[in-house]
């Protein structure tokens, strides 16, 4: 197999995207900024297309935001060193190297981003799809669960929750609206959990997403009043650092506790599981790549836990597909997140009547328009 040869910026675009009300951290701080999108609450305001080749003249290309396009060049030189086939060797030797910076946050993307470029190039050197060289596929579809239900007008809440069901979902997630600096944030999301269970029912699984902006206190209080709704899971209700709070959590509440998609690496999965959290929710693309998710995989197993990725993009789909279903039984589909997502791909995978299929083709068989 060839060596890398170069990592390059091929082009960058500004983000743009729709402002969805939904609970965030900052909610204490709204007369300072205001309410503010789903991509500017994850400082995702440009994008750039990265372009990794070997010595083969194999190309992959991936999306990363701006800031960790910037880590990735600081880092860029030490992948000249490594065959496109030692993707362990390089992931470890990167942990390594950013140890005094990283651990997280960009660091922890940057060697994402890489890990995915050398698992998609690697797996087209040989001729076969990523899922193949990482296990192979245990299941010809995969369940998806359809995740939006931003709360607007009631009636536009109760129409999407509709269309699910018409579309054959079984599963869906819903994001609440008020969070500890509202006084009235209980009666709020009642209201808003109500109006979805009433146009579908209790036969589908309906999670609830709190993306990391509640206290125990408040969490403790919001939960037992969810009880009621027979929700399926509630997602990040707190700061992913304080790993006593989810473990309080868990023993006070019935409704089963999801976090990860802020968490790194095994070390912070192992922690979770450790406080009882029981649904994983890691990312390809942020938690380092395959190579942890395997890992990770295998931590969910030995607790009993499941593995439920954030974001149904195309390396979580090889992921879950290679994982057996009863540890990774469904995927996110993001409803109406993907345009600035997954931009410039021309055969982004779609859930067709609540299921994802992957192809056969080499690497992560996804095409860029700029190819």
């Amino acid at each position: 197999m060839g060596k890398i040869k170069s990592l390059e910026k091929v082009s960058e675009e500004k983000v743009t995207q729709q402002i969805f009300p939904y609970t965030k951290p900052t909610d204490y701080y709204k007369d300072m900024i205001g309410e503010v999108s789903p991509a500017e609450a994850a400082m995702i305001t440009k994008i750039v297309f990265v372009r990794m080749r070997t010595e083969d003249d194999v190309s992959s290309y991936i999306s990363v935001t701006e800031p960790v396009w910037n880590y990735l060049e600081e880092i860029e030189k030490y992948l000249r060193l490594f065959d496109v086939s030692e993707i362990s060797k390089a992931w470890d030797f990167l942990y390594r190297i950013t140890l005094p910076t990283g651990r997280s946050g960009l660091a922890m993307h940057a060697i994402s981003a890489i890990n995915l470029l050398m698992y998609d190039a690697y797996a087209k050197e040989i001729g076969i799809p990523v899922y193949r060289l990482i296990g192979g596929s245990t299941r010809k579809e995969i369940r998806a669960y359809a995740s939006h239900l931003h709360p607007d007008k009631d009636e536009n809440l109760e129409d999407e929750a509709r269309r699910y069901l018409e579309e054959g979902y079984t599963d869906m997630k819903m994001r609440f609206i008020a969070s500890p600096a509202d006084p009235y944030a209980i009666e709020k999301n009642l209201h808003l959990v109500k109006v979805i269970r009433d146009v579908v029912g209790y036969s589908v699984n309906l999670a609830g997403d709190f993306w990391m902006s509640l206290n125990y206190n408040f969490a403790y209080r919001m939960i037992s009043a969810l009880e009621k709704y027979e929700m399926s899971w509630i997602e990040e209700p707190l700061l992913p650092d304080d790993f006593e709070g989810y473990a309080r959590l868990v023993r006070n509440v019935s409704i089963p506790i999801s976090a990860g998609e802020h968490h790194y690496h095994v070390f912070d999965f192992k922690r979770l599981l450790d406080a009882g959290v029981t649904i994983l929710q890691p990312d390809a693309t942020w938690v380092g790549g395959i190579t942890p998710m395997k890992k990770i995989a295998g931590l969910a197993e030995a607790y009993g836990a499941q593995v439920i990725p954030h974001a149904g993009n195309i390396y979580n789909l090889h992921f879950i597909v290679s994982e057996p279903e009863s540890i990774t039984p469904m995927a996110e589909y993001l409803t109406r997140y993907r345009d600035w997502m997954e931009q410039h791909i021309v055969n982004v995978p779609k859930a067709i009547k609540a299921r994802f299929t992957l192809s056969m083709e080499p690497g992560f068989g996804i095409r860029y328009d700029f190819e």
